[in-house]
């Protein structure tokens, strides 16, 4: 199947995705929103974006790999919160509606997958539905649904806003009392 948008606009298949992509079930650690299954699922429009992905079968190969290594870079950075580890969410994303792993005939069921290597041994990729498929092929629909992975998941939490804020006030008090 090739990538070709074949949707009608406000559709309820889309309504639907933009309130699912806004409410994922993620982990949180110290108050901090894991950023995991968003970073995939930008990964995800990212390959079909490119053509890397041209079909509703996401596999488990170097290519996502290494795309998803670099777009956490691009939003995550290295803040000591959460490490840049494909399996978890690509594993976990199977509790949405959307994602369906596909099974190996060296399936292993297990709670947890530790490592990316563990889980290829159980899973060949993971398949989208083919309605949100179609959403991603159309370019209005990316954009809308990665702009709700980026504000809902990895935008800086307003925590820091009041110690910018007081940094800012404290300096311009210092420079208020020098002058």
């Amino acid at each position: 199947m090739i990538c070709k948008p074949h949707i009608m606009k406000d559709s309820i298949g889309q309504r639907e995705y933009h309130q699912e992509f806004s409410k994922l079930n993620v982990n949180k650690r110290r108050g901090k929103v894991a950023p995991h299954k968003a970073i995939l699922l930008l990964t995800v429009i990212d390959l079909i974006e490119s053509g890397d992905i041209d079909s509703p079968f996401v596999p488990l190969t170097g290519t996502v790999e290494k795309r998803f290594k670099a777009t956490w870079r691009d939003y995550v950075k290295e803040n000591g919160h959460f490490k840049c580890q494909m399996q978890y969410p690509f594993y976990h994303l199977s509790s949405s509606s959307f994602w369906t792993l596909q099974k190996l005939s060296t399936f292993e069921d297990r709670v947890e997958y530790s490592s990316l290597a563990m889980l290829k041994r159980s899973f060949s990729g993971a398949l989208l539905n083919k309605d949100l498929f179609n959403l991603l092929c159309d370019e209005e629909n990316r954009l809308e649904l990665k702009r709700i992975l980026v504000d809902t998941y990895l935008q800086p939490s307003s925590s820091t806003t009041p110690i910018i804020s007081n940094t800012l006030l404290s300096i311009a008090l210092a420079l208020f009392c020098v002058a």
